[in-house]
């Protein structure tokens, strides 16, 4: 194995993350992402190539695993756990360093690289029996996984939630993406929301860090039987929404789509499309579509 020096460990350990192609598995017990945006960059990265990533971690520490909850990540909680040791497709790196950021600035570590198969069999050979067989893990953590799923739940109309102002960096990125994604359809940008009549056929919608339906009441009798098709659908969301449908308008009915904490607009975005392709698949869509000889509503993933 050929020594890593310690101002580079963690380096060396985004670097792997970057290299890796098909498999991606860390074991570290203690993590904290918070401030360590570098790296949670290269996880995401990773997620984005398609990598198949494992993340082992200590179970019942207290730490802040909300980054690691998504669909993309295999995570799997192991007791007792004190092992560090992070391997791609090709090599691997046993350490002593957590992927904590505190870590990486103040601990003094020590790591090595794998300079052969051999040795990268071996770790993974380790993982398998003492830390966890990772296949029959991956097995028993879906009901974990499950209890990780986000989800939009109703709540009263006369309930005020936080909302907050996009800055314009933000409402840039927001824009642009809906343009890409839905080019087809044309979309205002004001100075705090975009805006399109024409994504949705039965609706308005306007897009800020709260995704708003704005429906006439005289084309929507039925309209709260699209909030009961949209509550019962699983859409891998990012973050939990609180869903409140307003009535006290004399002609529109408003539904809105409220993240319940502070969000990444990376992540709000991708939910707020998830959002739209539901709404565009919906059977209430289907029903409430009116053909007017100009082609077909094109869903987009």
């Amino acid at each position: 194995m050929k020594f890593i020096p310690p101002l580079e460990i963690a380096s060396k350990i985004m670097t792997l993350i970057e290299e890796s192609e098909k498999e991606l598995i860390l074991v570290s017990p203690y993590v904290e992402l918070s401030n360590w945006n570098k790296m949670k960059k290269c996880i995401d990265r990773a997620i984005l190539r398609g990598v198949k990533i494992t993340f082992i971690a200590r179970k019942n520490a207290k730490q802040n695993l909300s980054f690691l909850k998504r669909p993309e990540i295999n995570l799997i909680l192991v007791n007792d756990l004190h092992a560090k040791l992070y391997l791609n497709d090709n090599y691997a790196i046993v350490t002593s360093q957590n992927i904590v950021y505190y870590s990486d600035v103040n601990s003094i570590d020590i790591a090595y690289k794998t300079e052969n198969t051999e040795q990268r069999l071996e770790l993974i050979e380790f993982i398998n029996k003492y830390v966890v067989k990772i296949e029959e893990a991956q097995k028993k953590t879906i009901k974990i996984l499950d209890s990780f799923k986000k989800t939009i739940k109703i709540i009263d109309e006369t309930i005020e939630y936080d909302t907050k102002f996009l800055t314009a960096d933000e409402l840039d990125k927001l824009s642009f993406s809906f343009n890409s994604t839905y080019s087809d359809t044309k979309f205002v940008t004001t100075k705090s929301y975009v805006f399109s009549k024409h994504l949705i056929p039965f609706s308005d919608i306007m897009i800020a860090s709260v995704y708003t339906v704005k429906a006439k009441k005289s084309n929507n009798e039925n309209i709260e039987d699209f909030i009961k098709e949209i509550l019962g659908l699983n859409l891998n969301l990012k973050n939990n929404f609180n869903l409140q449908f307003t009535k006290s308008h004399s002609r529109f009915y408003y539904i809105y789509f409220a993240p319940e904490i502070t969000y990444d607009i990376d992540g709000l975005i991708s939910d707020f499309k998830l959002i739209t392709n539901a709404i565009l698949e919906s059977e209430y869509k289907i029903k409430q579509e009116i053909p007017t000889g100009r082609g077909c509503i094109t869903i987009y993933k």
